[in-house]
């Protein structure tokens, strides 16, 4: 009876533990997603869908490392799903509320392993190698 309860605590702390939203990096520059949006979050093979995005420098000093990266989960896509810029340079972000302008990644869909297809679309952004914020939405794909 006590290695079911013990075993049901921590079964409760693991749930709790891995459902916790992540921290980003404490140790990078304050710079956010002031957008983060897909034209369309369901789409067909052959369909693609383009994802709008700006980021905003909320240190003072001016900010010349930074990227956002595209990650798409589960893994295994390839086959299924095309990227332009997966990895995007982001302009100098000249001191204090500097901001990118809107830039785009587009995600094709060459196909799908299924009828239907869920795939979890994520923007990291990273400053001088530390992640300091992320954004993310669902991305439905129908067989024609």
């Amino acid at each position: 009876m006590i290695a079911v309860a013990a075993l049901a605590v921590a079964i409760a702390v693991a749930i709790i533990v891995f459902s916790m939203p992540r921290q980003t990096n404490s140790d990078a520059p304050n710079l956010k997603f002031t957008e983060f949006s897909p034209d369309r979050m369901d789409i067909r093979v052959g369909e693609s869908t383009r994802i709008l995005f700006n980021v905003q420098n909320l240190e003072t000093r001016p900010i010349t490392d930074a990227q956002v990266v595209i990650v798409i989960e589960p893994s295994g896509y390839q086959s299924y799903l095309t990227i332009q810029n997966q990895t995007v340079q982001l302009p100098d972000l000249h001191g204090r509320d500097a901001r990118t302008g809107q830039m785009q990644v587009v995600i094709n869909a060459a196909g799908a392993p299924a009828k239907e297809a869920v795939y979890t679309v994520k923007g990291l952004l990273f400053i001088e190698g530390n992640q300091s914020d992320v954004r993310e939405f669902e991305l439905r794909i129908r067989q024609q």
